[in-house]
């Protein structure tokens, strides 16, 4: 059987079990165990693939993967975030189009401290969105700027994503976790440069209102009082990794301890806040490691069959420019995410895609810092974005998904413009790493 033919049942099976509603996990289980049966020599084949299950998880990369679950669960559940929100609020001057650009700003926060953008979607929707629409925001600038800014979390450490692309792709994970940062200010101040210059052109999407004027011993006070101390757990984070003192695993594992002393510090962890972070770590974390499994599977079928090594010498045998090919990579990524989980999109992709970034002498960290923008951008891809359906639960019941999907497009076209920026100047991903190889 020919490679394309190989991959063309593989992902044919995958969609069609999709579309039945199967759980990704189990829709790519069960192709894999076919395709393991069929090509890997029947029970043996069998055999070998479960045993290979154990080893695909058991492996320190992904270790950070819950911890950094658990720190955002944490922040979320307990309202730390909150705090957050509060203080920016009072820094905030009088600014037209001031709650559209205070989510761009929360959103970054927000998204270094819980690395979720559905997490970030859904709590800067249920605490911004109502006061938006009622100081009379168009619904393009109030929704737009909450979806958008949650592509900034994939960007911005700690984020699971990141992890498990390093990890499926052998990338160093603390380098890739550190890459995006550059692009991700990038990314949020193109954000912040379109907002400010629709409001200027339509001052009617963002009316002005009075804003009580707070003083500055205050914003001093609320700013020592609720930000600095979450300031310090992202240090913890993302300065002990850069710094080189600690590996992405003891960062995140000292990242959720600190979270879960500043929540008993500000008296906000109770029963039901532990049990409802625990929950959702287990789910996330089972969610995502049920993936890596079965897509350690899937590349073993890719290289045993030669499918992998196939697709690799036709797409490097195009008579086409290198980038012009990268560039087609990232184009069907942004598609699949119109449709498609990220985790399961990484798992299809990313056997196919490493050999060929390989192959071209492309810089790993560099594509992958692409990948993540692109990956990231088809949560808030219409018409089936994941994060799209998120803001749809928590707007009120008048706002459509024509509404998110009208609001939320300017975003997309930016998402791809940064995607541009980092593909056109590679040092923008580079950067951070090549400080961190320096200082350590």
């Amino acid at each position: 059987m020919e490679w394309w033919q190989i991959i063309l049942l593989l992902f044919g099976g995958m969609v069609f079990l999709l579309l039945t509603n199967i759980p990704i996990a189990f829709a790519f289980l069960i192709v894999n165990m076919v395709a393991a049966y069929f090509f890997l020599g029947g029970i043996p084949g069998l055999i070998s693939t479960v045993t290979g299950v154990f080893t695909s998880i058991t492996t320190f990369t992904l270790l950070p993967v819950p911890f950094f679950i658990l720190m955002g669960a944490l922040i979320f559940h307990s309202g730390l975030g909150l705090n957050a929100v509060n203080v920016l609020d009072k820094w905030l001057g009088n600014l037209r189009g001031r709650l559209s650009l205070l989510a761009i700003i929360m959103g970054v926060i927000i998204g270094a401290l819980s690395g979720s953008t559905i997490a970030t979607c859904a709590l800067l929707g249920t605490i911004l969105l109502p006061d938006m629409l009622k100081r009379g925001y168009s619904k393009s600038m109030s929704l737009g700027p909450l979806i958008g800014v949650g592509t900034v979390d994939a960007l911005i450490p700690p984020n699971a994503l990141t992890v498990v692309l390093a990890s499926l792709a052998n990338i160093d994970v603390g380098e890739l976790l550190m890459a995006g940062i550059p692009a991700g200010l990038i990314m949020s101040s193109l954000y912040f440069v379109y907002v400010v210059v629709w409001c200027r052109i339509f001052p009617k999407e963002a009316p002005m209102y009075v804003v009580p004027k707070t003083p500055l011993k205050e914003k001093i006070k609320v700013t020592l009082r609720d930000m600095v101390p979450l300031g310090f757990i992202i240090f913890m984070v993302i300065g002990l990794i850069f710094l080189g003192v600690a590996t992405p695993t003891e960062a995140a594992a000292t990242g959720t301890l600190g979270a879960l002393i500043l929540a008993l510090i500000y008296r906000r962890l109770n029963w039901d806040v532990i049990k409802k972070s625990v929950e959702n770590t287990i789910k996330v974390t089972a969610m995502i490691f049920m993936i890596v499994i079965v897509s350690s599977t899937y590349g073993e079928i890719l290289a045993f069959t030669g499918a992998a090594a196939g697709m690799t010498n036709f797409i490097t045998a195009l008579s086409i420019h290198p980038i012009i090919i990268l560039c087609g990579m990232l184009v069907v990524v942004l598609i699949m995410g119109c449709f498609m989980e990220t985790v399961a999109i990484m798992m299809i992709t990313i056997p196919i895609y490493i050999p060929v970034v390989h192959t071209f002498g492309f810089n790993p960290i560099w594509y992958g810092v692409l990948m993540l923008i692109a990956l990231e951008t088809g949560l808030i891809t219409p018409p089936f974005g994941v994060t799209l359906f998120v803001m749809k639960g928590v707007a009120p019941p008048d706002i459509t998904m024509k509404d998110i999907w009208r609001a939320v497009t300017p975003f997309v076209v930016i998402d791809i413009l940064c995607i541009a920026i980092v593909m056109a100047i590679p040092g923008i991903a580079t950067v951070v790493p090549t400080l961190m190889q320096m200082m350590n």
